[in-house]
C-alpha cells in the first residue's frame, strides 16, 4: 500500500471514529464506513489533482513558460472547478 493510500485510510478512520464518538453517524459496520469515506477522499483528491493540472495547462497557454503566481493558479482552479461542478 502506497504512503498516500495509507494516509487516506488513516484520515478515513479518523473521520469515521470522530463521527461515531458523539453519535452523529452510526455505521452498522465501521470497516464499510471507512471504505466509503476512503473512496470518497481518494476520488476528491484525484479530482483536485485533475483540476490543478487543467488549470496549469490553461495558464501555460495564456502566460507562456512563466510559472503562474499562487493567486493566478487558485483563480484558474476555481474556474475549472465551477465548469466541472466541483466544490474546492
Amino acid at each position: 500500500m502506497a504512503t498516500a493510500d495509507r494516509q487516506i485510510e488513516f484520515l478515513a478512520r479518523a473521520i469515521v471514529n470522530r463521527l461515531q464518538d458523539p453519535g452523529l453517524v452510526e455505521f452498522g459496520d465501521a470497516e464499510i464506513g471507512i471504505q466509503i469515506v476512503a473512496k470518497t477522499l481518494f476520488d476528491n483528491f484525484q479530482m483536485y489533482d485533475t483540476i490543478e493540472s487543467e488549470a496549469r495547462a490553461r495558464l501555460a497557454k495564456s502566460i507562456g513558460e512563466r510559472e503562474p503566481t499562487d493567486m493566478e493558479l487558485i483563480d484558474e482552479m476555481r474556474r475549472v472547478a465551477v465548469e466541472k461542478s466541483f466544490a474546492l
